[in-house]
């Protein structure tokens, strides 16, 4: 916690005071707000916090954090002879609730939690803190033992000390103790005796110097009732307040440990629950942390063990929760059983019964935030996971989760994720076909804009292999994106399966938009194979059925997958027509996908043909387009594209920085192949920068990577890089064989987009040789070539090509 100067300091500039505004503001002297910002060791008396909060209208939290700077942690006071371990991560909360005593405007303040959040320790800690205000004493009322919200005032007159053998009722005599005293009643645990609130708030009604602090699971829901939720400990670092209680707990068990990401990770994984980070620290005597950490994918086995003075509802965090779980009304019990099954929390329209979710509210096995989501902590929902399983197997429960979940849409997967796939691994193993259909499509964008197609696949080998197949609909749109997903990581084998099943199943049973999106995908494969040709008949079927079927949508897709055919073919001019009537279409019907694809594709040809300005505002447009509709593969395109045009333009450093982010990027959503080929581009850059050992190194990777996953045009393209890498590092005949290699891969592949770079490559090889006549013809060539693709496409290596242009008497375009 910072000191209690650079707090005031900060909360001082951030409402734009002055000193001495400050100070006029909270009648005190500027010299004092002065000091207390300069001396970092001088701590101000309450009132004069309290008044200096009041003057910068301090919200909740901060005013917290002001009062625990003020009153830094020390020795906690010992009440009714008990020793307790020291108060941590909890100073600004207990002085707050301080100052909400002694206020005056609050005189029943309830502390509010899940079992075991820490609301006894922090109660006894107000307590000793207001000792001294309450010179009638305090008394400190224990009500866990109870049967029955009528033995409440007897249990406080007992604490208080009265003669039980009067015929006064015993509220009565209560009142007649604490009529004219200035007393502190702390009642611990009310949850299971909330029908006594009305007993206390008479009691205080009638003594007006009596003031009530009280811990329960659930509010009185009393007049004049002011409830403090308490939340659970910070975990989000190794010095937070949560891994520091753990610590302190290792180190009160005779062991030795420094607070770690291993001990963070532990405390995250126990939500910060006071309890069970203590009962988790007295495993450490058995249990390493990386052994304990690793257990606690069940955690309540565990969490055992407490100590020997707590109540036994305290000694596990099991009873911990099944005291709470023993107060909730028949239906409360059902419907927390209900939602234990939701993964991460459920929105408010999966519960029916508001009234009873209120109950489980107040009881604090769930919350309720402003989104309108209830959630539920992890360690209390594997207590009603176990709950489900004693109650019958929760079969009724699985199934109402299996169809919310299959009733939610594209848009709903990225807040109900976890709840998806969960929903989707039980409709597998119950082998509903119709719901894992429909789960997996609501899935299925969400996978493909994060970059996880792995998992994506994973799922479809096991939703399209269940029996039935599911209705038409839902099945065309499950196959075409497994088909995508598929293609994107390069499992061909099962991409090649799905085309095929999705183009059989759209003839037979979809829409012209089915067939359109097959044809399409089906092309998209061909492609990627290298097979042109194919690519071409299928594309220019889909743009037919599309134009007769009016479909915009599927028009612009076809549109922009033939311009791309057309691209890689040499028919430059031709796809380029193609794409700028595939981005018109696109953006008419507001379609993201294919308009970043005709942006790239435009930003390529732009590259290609000179137009290195047009071709960075093309990808920049690419990328602000992927953010703003959180696709992240046309953030990648896009700085692919700004990387590759600046490494050509010859700005190093952009092309570095870009190319940089791209592969970053890649790698994180799991694409390795791609990233790798990245690498090829950085190695370029190197290059071109001189460091040819470096290049050298990044592009023998890629160029490894591209023949491990058999693709020709990649290792084409990391062929030639390498040869101008060992050309320009003067190793001329393994530059020779690199170059003979990719012009052979060229023409192969039947794909002469950048075979030009392999012919200059050549030149330059003949050149170093001395063989002038054959330098000429290739340089001839080359550029015979350009000029029958239509492309001005700047040289791999400026400088070789500028050399050789020299040596051969023509004038050199290049420098």
């Amino acid at each position: 916690m910072s000191t209690f100067s650079g707090q005031l300091r900060r909360l001082r500039l951030a409402a734009g005071l002055t000193q001495e505004a400050l100070a006029e503001q909270a009648g005190v002297s500027a010299r004092a707000v002065s000091d207390l910002e300069r001396d970092p060791n001088r701590l101000p008396r309450l009132d004069t916090v309290r008044l200096l909060a009041d003057a910068l209208d301090l919200d909740e939290a901060d005013r917290s954090a002001l009062l625990g700077a003020a009153r830094p942690a020390g020795p906690s006071g010992v009440p009714s002879g008990q020793l307790l371990p020291p108060l941590i991560g909890r100073v600004g909360v207990s002085a707050a609730l301080v100052e909400l005593l002694v206020r005056g405007e609050t005189r029943l303040l309830t502390l509010t939690g899940p079992g075991g959040v820490g609301k006894t320790r922090l109660a006894l800690d107000v307590l000793e803190r207001l000792r001294e205000g309450y010179p009638d004493g305090t008394v400190v009322v224990d009500l866990a033992p109870l049967g029955a919200a009528g033995q409440v005032t007897a249990a406080v007159a007992r604490a208080a000390g009265l003669d039980d053998r009067s015929s006064v009722p015993v509220l009565d005599r209560l009142v007649a103790a604490f009529r004219d005293r200035r007393a502190l009643l702390l009642l611990d645990n009310f949850e299971h005796v909330v029908h006594a609130g009305s007993d206390v708030l008479a009691l205080l009604s009638a003594c007006p110097g009596l003031d009530a602090l009280v811990t329960s699971r659930v509010p009185l829901r009393v007049r004049a009732e002011r409830e403090y939720r308490i939340a659970p400990l910070e975990t989000d670092r190794p010095d937070a307040p949560g891994a520091q209680l753990f610590v302190e707990r290792a180190t009160a068990a005779g062991l030795s440990l420094e607070p770690d990401e291993t001990v963070a990770r532990i405390c995250r994984r126990l939500e910060g629950l006071p309890l069970a980070i203590e009962l988790a620290a007295a495993r450490l005597r058995t249990l390493p942390p990386a052994v304990l950490l690793a257990r606690l994918d069940q955690r309540l086995p565990v969490l055992v063990g407490g100590p020997r003075d707590l109540p036994a509802r305290q000694r596990t965090m099991r009873d911990a929760i099944d005291w709470s779980y023993q107060l909730l009304s028949p239906r409360g019990r059902e419907l927390f059983r209900a939602l234990s099954v939701f993964v991460g929390g459920c929105p408010l329209a999966a519960v029916a019964e508001l009234d009873t979710l209120g109950e489980l509210v107040e009881a604090s096995v769930v919350t309720t935030g402003a989104e309108g989501r209830v959630d539920m902590l992890e360690t209390i929902r594997e207590y009603g996971l176990e709950q489900l399983g004693e109650s019958g197997g929760g079969e009724a429960e699985v199934t109402a989760f299996v169809t919310f979940c299959a009733g939610l849409g594209p848009a709903d997967a990225e807040r109900e994720q976890d709840n998806l796939r969960a929903a989707l691994q039980h409709a597998v193993t119950r082998r509903e076909t119709t719901d894992a259909v429909r789960i997996f499509g609501c899935l299925a964008e969400f996978w493909v804009e994060h970059g996880l197609a792995h998992e994506g696949v994973r799922a479809a080998e096991a939703v399209l292999a269940l029996p039935g197949g599911g209705p038409p609909g839902p099945r065309i749109a499950a196959l075409a994106a497994a088909a995508r997903m598929a293609m994107e990581i390069f499992a061909v084998t099962e991409a090649t399966r799905w085309c095929a099943d999705l183009v059989d199943l759209a003839e037979r049973a979809g829409t012209d938009g089915d067939r359109v999106n097959a044809l399409t995908l089906r092309g998209v494969l061909a492609r990627s194979e290298d097979r042109y040709a194919d690519a071409v008949a299928d594309h220019e079927a889909a743009l037919a059925l599309a134009e007769r079927a009016g479909d915009r949508a599927a028009r612009a897709a076809a549109l922009v997958a033939l311009a791309y055919d057309l691209l890689l073919m040499g028919r430059t001019t031709q796809a380029a027509e193609l794409a700028e009537r595939g981005l018109a279409e696109s953006r008419a019907v507001r379609r993201s996908r294919e308009t970043g694809a005709a942006l790239q594709l435009l930003a390529w040809h732009a590259m290609h043909t000179g137009s290195a300005e047009r071709a960075h505002l093309l990808a920049t447009e690419c990328i602000e387009l992927g953010r703003e509709t959180h696709d992240a593969g046309l953030v990648v395109e896009g700085l692919r594209l700004v990387g590759t045009n600046a490494t050509l333009a010859g700005d190093l450093e952009l092309a570095g920085s870009a190319l940089s982010e791209c592969e970053r990027l890649t790698r994180g959503r799991g694409d390795d192949h791609t990233a790798d080929q990245l690498l090829a581009h950085l190695g370029h850059v190197e290059m071109l920068s001189g460091r040819t050992a470096e290049a050298r190194r990044l592009s023998e990777i890629a160029l490894a990577s591209a023949r491990r996953y058999r693709d020709a045009w990649a290792t084409a393209m990391s062929t030639t890089q390498l040869g101008h890498v060992e050309l320009a590092d003067g190793r001329i005949d393994r530059a020779r064989e690199l170059f003979t290699q990719s012009r052979d891969l060229f023409d192969e592949i039947g794909n002469p987009m950048y075979l030009s770079w392999c012919l200059e490559g050549l030149a330059g090889v003949a050149l170093a040789e001395g063989a002038l006549e054959r330098a000429t013809q290739l340089c001839a060539a080359r550029d015979e070539l350009l000029a029958r693709l239509e492309v001005r496409l700047p040289p791999m290596n400026p400088r070789v090509q500028h050399d050789v242009e020299v040596a051969i008497g023509r004038p050199s375009r290049e420098r």
